[in-house]
């Protein structure tokens, strides 16, 4: 396709969005019956939401699950959830086996954490990047909670799997978390009644040449707010899983651990990019 028959259809495609958007909006405030009053007050919102940064924070809460559940309806392979909103471009780059990058002194469980990447076929994908990050123990993210300067790429890597595909990382088993809630997004969950928090996770992206990029998360199934996450619809079933915990006195000194440790295996599977799936 030329550049210019891209930007026409580019073009098309914006403006019938945008139609049915406002269509849909225009109606909505019929419906409704919305006044003017309420009509400035969503306004001011909608300007407190840009103004502190929280645009993404509030469509990621409310809207992602939907875009989700859209652009990958019928996929193949690992089951898909949201981004979210706290990913970093650019994290290091690390081989495995590897440590994640975190503080001389993080706190928390330390989690063992292995599996491989296959294709559709269930062949083994070596070169392929799991782009992994997660909360520490108290619910923060670097970059967010934790200024950058203090823990750059904490609990943060692109992670490249082996000859076999596998991967073998040792990470801090991540805690549950209240997300910002002293801003505009924090203020409408309240006014709905609504709790602001996610059960404890792991997100990554995984990626391999000739295969569609897979973004998901792992929730811990014993976890107190797994079946009421405040992004409705973001846990799902394939995704929840049981780290085991490990506590034998040898085996602890043999790895020279303190304290008891936990294992998680979980495999991904890689459908083809599009263009090959066709």
């Amino acid at each position: 396709m030329s550049v210019a028959k891209a930007v026409r259809a580019e073009n098309s495609r914006l403006n019938e969005v945008f139609d049915n958007l406002l269509t849909m909006l225009r109606n909505f405030v019929k419906e409704n019956r919305i006044t003017h009053d309420e009509y400035r007050r969503a306004v001011a919102f909608m300007t407190e939401v840009g103004q502190k940064g929280e645009v993404s924070l509030l469509c990621d809460v409310f809207i992602e699950v939907s875009v989700d559940a859209v652009d990958n309806s019928g996929r193949s392979g690992t089951i898909t959830t949201i981004e979210g909103p706290f990913y970093v471009h650019d994290a290091p780059i690390l081989k495995s086996p590897c440590v994640l990058p975190q503080r001389l002194d993080e706190s928390g469980p330390v989690l063992l954490f292995t599996g491989t990447v296959l294709s559709s076929k269930g062949e083994p994908l070596p070169g392929a990047v799991l782009d992994l990050w997660q909360s520490d123990t108290h619910g923060l993210y670097s970059h967010f909670d934790i200024p950058k300067n203090e823990a750059p790429y904490n609990l943060r890597a692109r992670v490249t799997t082996d000859r076999q595909g596998k991967f073998d990382v040792q990470t801090r088993l991540p805690a549950p978390y209240e997300i910002p809630k002293s801003g505009p997004t924090g203020a409408l969950l309240a006014a709905l009644q609504r709790h602001a928090w996610r059960p404890a996770h792991l997100h990554m992206k995984v990626e391999h040449s000739g295969h569609r990029t897979l973004t998901t998360q792992l929730f811990l199934k014993k976890d107190p707010w797994i079946d009421s996450d405040v992004v409705e619809g973001a846990v799902k079933q394939a995704l929840i899983v049981d780290p085991v915990m490990h506590d034998d006195a040898d085996d602890l000194h043999r790895r020279n651990f303190s304290e008891p440790y936990f294992t998680l295996s979980y495999d991904f599977l890689l459908e083809p990019a599009i263009s090959e799936a066709a």
